[in-house]
């Protein structure tokens, strides 16, 4: 038997630490659902993990799941489109910078939940005010960090190109692009992050369907139970996205990592 246990790894102190503070969090529930004795208010633990385990065999959730993550990709996916090549213009062109930064700062600072009843007056109930919400979530992390990619990039590269001749659109694909894109990755993790959230909050209001829609019918219904048991699904897919992302992050530049790794 011990022969056998050594072929495992030992867990990490993190690990460790980890599951134990899980652990503690559970034991604090259970013990609290038992003294408010109120169901409704906090469920039992056990009856909480069963509605949790329950829902990732329950094809109406994860259909609803799909849905949502397929708005949170798409939404994204449009703002890389401005977020990336404005932030690699401000950050190379001062002009560029100058005429946009301070609308740009204005607008970001507007709660996202602010832009929601605007949403729905323009593209009506439906995919259009999700994907607005998760637009207007994730294009400033991603504008904002790459601007700040290009502005960390040695200004003697350009110089150098440009005195070989180097035309502006050859300086954007070998310089810039490449010395932003562990920037942007960054900003994508951000992105995803905050759409991902925004959008289960705008599913609330202006759609009939998606995770956001199954949590507000669980309220409505007063299925305490079920509500936290989807909010405890919703922050795992979450953890799970963002090491999806720094596993691609990490794959992708991986030199950044390698003084982390050694110390």
């Amino acid at each position: 038997m011990e022969r056998i246990l050594r072929k495992f790894p030992k867990p990490s102190k993190g690990t460790l630490m980890f599951f134990g503070g899980l652990a503690v969090a559970f034991v604090v529930w259970h013990f609290s659902a038992l003294h408010i004795d109120q169901a409704i208010r906090l469920p039992n633990f056990d009856t909480t993990m069963r509605a949790f385990f329950a829902n990732w065999t329950n094809s109406w959730v994860m259909e609803n799941l799909g849905i949502t993550l397929w708005r949170v990709l798409r939404g994204v996916g449009y703002a890389s489109l401005i977020g990336l090549p404005l932030g690699m213009f401000m950050g190379y062109s001062k002009t560029t910078r100058q005429a946009i930064s301070p609308l740009m700062n204005s607008i970001r600072q507007i709660p996202i939940m602010a832009w929601v009843p605007m949403a729905i007056l323009w593209f009506g109930l439906g995919e259009g005010p999700t994907l607005f919400i998760i637009f207007m979530s994730a294009v400033f992390p991603l504008m904002i960090n790459t601007l700040s990619g290009v502005m960390n990039i040695d200004p003697n590269y350009i110089s150098a190109a440009k005195s070989m001749g180097a035309s502006t659109l050859k300086i954007f694909a070998t310089i810039i692009l490449p010395g932003a894109f562990p920037s942007f990755l960054t900003g994508l993790r951000m992105a995803v992050g905050l759409g991902w959230m925004s959008v289960i909050c705008a599913e609330f209001i202006a759609t009939s369907s998606g995770f956001g829609f199954l949590l507000i019918q669980a309220q409505i219904q007063f299925r305490t139970a079920d509500l936290w048991s989807l909010m405890i699904m919703a922050a795992v897919t979450g953890y799970f996205i963002d090491r999806i992302l720094l596993l691609v992050e990490r794959s992708l530049t991986s030199w950044r990592f390698k003084d982390a790794a050694e110390n």
